[in-house]
């Protein structure tokens, strides 16, 4: 793991926040470099998403479960229900977007496709993300939330490139 790489990846949606770079990537060092010392270290937290002690991950699950609740854990992450339409998925994002300083803030009562739900909420904000310079990111994980994240779309490609160097699964729109 190139640590260089982790700490340009996590910038990406930490933007200039010094200690949120180092938190975030201390955590994901661990999930990277040992899966099984992570799962032990945040047992606690895997329990609350249903994940016991007992039940090993496969390595790409933990790392994409680890990145999901890093980010989570700093309000740069948003895991919603996929009952949810665009809307209400707009909330969410509208509080990464406070979080990274973007001075933006997504529509929510008069979003186009607020009411749309599933592939079709996510095309709807990424539209109107796109129309502010920004990007939309799906983080894997299996389950039937959506978690999202928010990069600028300059960096789309670079995110989308240190993700896979760094073995994390995601999409970005």
């Amino acid at each position: 793991m190139n640590q260089e790489n982790l700490s340009r990846f996590v910038q990406l949606f930490t933007l200039n926040d010094a200690d949120a770079i180092q938190r975030v990537s201390e955590r994901l060092a661990l999930a990277l470099r040992d899966p099984a010392a992570y799962q032990e270290q945040f047992a606690e937290e895997l329990d609350e998403r249903g994940i016991t002690a007992a039940m090993k991950l496969p390595e790409q699950e933990v790392r994409d479960i680890a990145l999901i609740d890093a980010l989570s854990l700093e309000d740069l992450a948003w895991e919603n229900d996929w009952k949810e339409d665009a809307a209400e998925m707009a909330e969410g994002l509208n509080e990464i977007l406070t979080r990274q300083q973007r001075g933006y803030v997504l529509p929510t009562s008069t979003l186009p496709g607020g009411h749309n739900r599933n592939a079709e909420a996510l095309d709807a904000l990424q539209d109107a993300l796109e129309a502010k310079g920004l990007a939309l990111v799906l983080f894997s994980l299996d389950s039937d939330s959506y978690p999202l994240g928010v990069v600028a779309d300059a960096q789309a490609e670079e995110a989308r490139q240190l993700a896979k160097e760094l073995g994390f699964n995601l999409t970005v729109y």
